[in-house]
């Protein structure tokens, strides 16, 4: 396997990665605000809400490691 292909498909891992993240993301915000709106502000409303940050920053992190690896794709 040459290296262009080896980062491509790398590359197409890591699109895996954030689609995984974004629909937890999605899910975990659809069942915070399901909570908040029913007036059960209890610990699973905050865990939801630390859960989301978590998921959030760790999509944007996927994100800036992605778009690197595909400006590095450019140098192969």
């Amino acid at each position: 396997m040459s290296k262009i292909d080896k980062a491509k498909e790398y590359i197409g891992v890591i699109k895996v990665y954030m689609g995984f993240l974004l629909a937890s993301l999605m899910a975990t915000i659809t069942g915070t605000s399901k909570l908040y709106l029913s007036n059960h502000t209890n610990i699973m409303f905050w865990i939801g809400v630390i859960a989301i940050i978590l998921i959030a920053i760790s999509f944007l992190l996927l994100m800036k490691h992605l778009h690197k690896k595909v400006n590095d794709l450019e140098d192969l």
